[in-house]
């Protein structure tokens, strides 16, 4: 399998324990947690304790004062998780870092130029409804007022909508263009420029490049070596490319857009696969922000990342305080199955708790993986870049209800106030709207920089809700197959 591979172990494996436990080892070392470091090596049963060493790092994170010493926590952290090897067709391995150095094919571009007119009309599909103006706003407080998105969150959603307009003319690079949660539909409707870096599948191709031509917007679609195509039905055939086998070169064609762009530039990251692929593509993926952002600067590039819901975290105060509430109203069912969540603050500032949201049943490479978007964003941030990097809902994706548990459990998270799962259509416009609203603030002022992910947080009622999300999981999985409810009444 060429491409990108975790390092070889001294027992000649690829192991992805040794290799979660070398990366979180790096950020403990570096904050001075060595009791913690010890606590990494010596966990015998990685796959099923991970997160209690991954909740105490996290609150370390937070904990951390001292701006200078977190970056080199984060730096360390994301260059030993860089330290992978790069294997060639013929089998043979050099550092990634060697690799992504010399690309060894090149990608070209083939410009689609859609003829449509830009879309300036913010709609939100809910429910069946078709939501905009003040009836997309009163659903966004009716959000808030329940407790499944954050009050900034639902703020941010109203600001955005109004500001459709504003993509027309901005450069988008997009990893992961396939993404159900990613933009890059809207965003062509709006007139952006799309580089869109997807996989080699031509029926996906043909399907999005025929939308492109119907909008506004502008799609830049990589064509590896020197294949051509003379229409549409051709450019599908060829389009695409492997981001795990050609990193290097997928690296140099997104510098390149980024430097050919007139105006403001967007890095988009909505990158998934399941297992280890999921660590694989994050550090694909991370190479490539890193590259693009050291080219263009913060004056030009701003990042975008989805941040998951389901990462322990350090929540407001108020979200806490939340939980009592809505514990007193929980009937007996509830309280007979959950378990109370304790959600304790933070040594070093009271106006945050430290929530525990890391679901061993979605195992330590998905935690590994999003941590480390988690890091780059905050390191960004702390440079000064604009970073939009919120917490994204609970999803009915594809990539999620292939796992016939999850899409049960989702089925079922309504009837625990206020959790809510949505249908993908519903949380891309609603990121899509966070996202606009981030690209017309600048930088803001946070205690932290971590604090660049518990913004403007639209997370299924996880921070509110007053049990353990673990603790109802057998529950809610029969109660999502026998008495299925999408939406809270």
């Amino acid at each position: 399998m060429a491409g990108i591979q975790f390092p070889l172990t001294e027992k000649g494996d690829r192991s992805t324990t040794a290799f979660n436990k070398a990366v979180y080892g790096a950020v403990a070392q570096s904050l001075g947690m060595q009791d913690l470091l010890q606590a990494i090596r010596s966990e015998k049963d990685w796959r099923h304790k991970y997160s209690n060493c991954l909740d105490k790092l996290v609150e370390g994170l937070y904990s951390c004062q001292d701006t200078s010493k977190l970056r080199a926590a984060l730096c360390a952290g994301l260059e030993q998780a860089k330290a992978m090897d790069f294997e060639s067709e013929q089998g043979t391995s050099v550092p990634l870092s060697q690799a992504i150095a010399a690309p060894r094919q090149t990608l070209s571009t083939v410009k689609v130029q859609g003829t449509g007119s830009p879309k300036t009309d913010f709609v939100l599909r809910y429910r069946g409804k078709q939501l905009a103006g003040q009836d997309l706003e009163s659903q966004c407080t009716a959000w808030a007022e329940y407790g499944t998105i954050e009050p900034d969150g639902a703020a941010a959603i109203k600001q955005g909508a109004k500001l459709l307009g504003n993509l027309r003319g901005r450069t988008f690079l997009v990893l992961g263009a396939g993404s159900e949660l990613g933009p890059v539909r809207p965003l062509l409707e709006a007139g952006a420029t799309v580089a869109a870096v997807a996989t080699c599948r031509p029926k996906r191709w043909e399907e999005l490049i025929s939308f492109a031509r119907s909008t506004a917007g502008t799609l830049l679609v990589p064509v590896a070596g020197q294949k051509t195509a003379n229409n549409d039905g051709e450019l599908a055939a060829v389009a695409g490319v492997d981001l795990l086998a050609d990193a290097p070169a997928v690296i140099e064609w997104l510098v390149k857009c980024g430097r050919e762009a007139q105006g403001k530039v967007t890095f988009g990251t909505y990158l998934y696969a399941d297992g280890e692929a999921n660590v694989r593509l994050t550090v694909a993926g991370d190479c490539a922000v890193d590259a693009v952002a050291k080219t263009l600067g913060k004056d030009k590039l701003s990042v975008a990342y989805l941040a998951s819901c389901s990462t322990s975290t350090a929540i407001p105060a108020d979200a806490a305080a939340a939980q009592q509430g809505l514990f007193d109203n929980a009937g007996f069912w509830p309280k007979m199955v959950g378990k109370r969540k304790s959600c304790p603050a933070l040594a070093t500032d009271s106006t945050r708790c430290f929530l525990s949201a890391f679901e061993v049943l979605q195992g330590p490479n998905y935690a590994l993986a999003q941590v480390m978007r988690q890091w780059r964003a905050a390191l960004l941030h702390s440079d000064g870049f604009v970073v939009s990097s919120p917490m994204a809902p609970s999803c009915r994706t594809e990539s999620v209800v292939h796992n016939k548990t999850m899409a049960k459990i989702l089925e079922g998270m309504a009837h625990w106030a206020p959790l809510e799962a949505f249908d993908a259509e519903t949380a891309r416009m609603a990121m899509l709207a966070i996202l606009i609203s981030d690209l017309s603030e600048e930088p803001p002022k946070l205690s932290s920089p971590m604090h660049i992910v518990t913004r403007k947080s639209f997370h299924s009622g996880i921070w509110r809700c007053p049990f353990e999300v673990a603790s109802l999981g057998t529950t809610t999985y029969i109660l999502g197959t026998i008495c299925p409810k999408n939406a809270p009444n």
